[in-house]
């Protein structure tokens, strides 16, 4: 029983970190250009307190083509560095992460409509966030 209430403490953090990139501000600051997805990542390392050129690092690695996608990879990556135990569960319990993750995205409905405009699912946005959170171990 007391593994279910880690498993859910962990989902919960990853989900409101996810929810809070930048500021609370993701949707109206989501890059869809390659060079303004650089430009928001060395923005948010500083926030995170991530070298910016891991940062950059990770963006540039992203197995996505989309700036969008290959940003929220970047940012998963970023709070995987911050937070550690939550790297570790986006590995031992993906699908459980992914759909906390994809309940987080669906709560902000700029967001949602946002990604909707870039013809970028919300299943696919969780699973960026959660390949990227996922590497950073």
């Amino acid at each position: 029983m007391g593994e279910y209430a880690v498993v859910t403490a962990l989902v919960a953090t990853l989900a409101v970190s996810i929810s809070a990139i930048p500021n609370g501000q993701l949707a109206a600051r989501l890059p869809t250009t390659a060079a303004k997805a650089r430009a928001l990542v060395a923005t948010t390392a500083r926030d995170h307190g991530v070298p910016a050129a891991h940062a950059r690092h990770a963006l540039g690695t992203a197995p996505y083509s989309r700036p969008p996608l290959r940003y929220l990879f970047a940012s998963g990556w970023m709070d995987g560095r911050r937070s550690p135990a939550s790297c570790v569960f986006a590995k031992a319990a993906p699908s459980s992460t992914a759909t906390g993750i994809a309940t987080s995205i669906r709560r902000d409905r700029r967001l949602v409509a946002r990604l909707g405009r870039m013809r970028v699912t919300v299943s696919q946005a969780a699973e960026a966030v959660l390949r990227g959170t996922a590497s950073a171990c």
